[in-house]
């Protein structure tokens, strides 16, 4: 969440024309969301899937880019409890994060990541898609819920979150990401994160040696959205 930073000084003030304002991305993440039984369904369901329900992950445009994103996504998976979960605590994280969700709408995929896999620094919605008009300006509220077996069977996964700038964008020529300061947070079994949309984010890499697609970082990642034409 980028939230408002009073830059007005005196004249003679000694301040850096370089200067770059960061701001803490606020993230609202629940642990043991939902009750043990149904995450363990869930979870099987999750390593049920086989690869001719799994395609590889997009980015931006519906483009297929591995040097930004890699891993494998199913877009029909069923997960109604969750939604119904996320429903029940919607009006919470909307005080925490400081965003209506009134009148939004579900959407979601199952995300895979296996060995070697990840998702470099991106926003899930930025001021471009507003100003064109794209589908991810909809976006609401991101969501991510995780799934994996117990004892954890790979390292790495976590999901990083930059502190926001001002302006607000990755490719601020004054800033580099290396620069911005950021949380971790550990893709732990049953836990669900929310954060705005415009936060500058990323799946750090997977290390799953064995390959085994059931020993994979499941992640249900999503988001409430503004219906079309509004």
């Amino acid at each position: 969440m980028t939230e408002a930073v009073d830059t007005k000084t005196a004249p003679d003030a000694p301040l850096s024309v370089h200067a770059i304002w960061q701001a803490s991305t606020k993230v609202c993440r629940i642990t043991d969301f939902l009750p043990a039984a149904m995450a363990g369904q869930l979870l099987e369901r999750a390593t049920s899937t086989t690869r001719d329900d799994l395609l590889p992950a997009r980015v931006r445009g519906n483009q297929l880019d591995t040097r930004t994103r890699r891993s494998l996504t199913h877009r029909g998976f069923p997960a109604p409890e969750l939604l119904a979960a996320i429903e029940a605590v919607r009006g919470q994280v909307e005080r925490v994060l400081g965003v209506s969700c009134a009148g939004t709408e579900p959407s979601y995929t199952l995300n895979v990541h296996n060995d070697g896999d990840f998702y470099r620094a991106h926003q899930d919605v930025s001021s471009q898609d507003a100003a064109t008009g794209v589908l991810a300006a909809r976006r609401v509220l991101t969501f991510v819920y995780y799934l994996h077996r117990t004892p954890v069977p790979f390292t790495g996964g976590a999901l990083r979150v930059y502190d926001a700038t001002v302006p607000l964008d990755a490719h601020h020529s004054g800033l580099r990401r290396e620069d911005c300061t950021y949380r971790d947070y550990g893709p732990d079994h049953n836990s669900i994160v929310f954060f705005l949309p415009s936060s500058l984010h990323e799946v750090m890499p997977v290390s799953c040696p064995g390959g085994d697609h059931a020993d994979s970082r499941f992640a249900v990642n999503g988001w409430l959205c503004r219906p079309d034409g509004t």
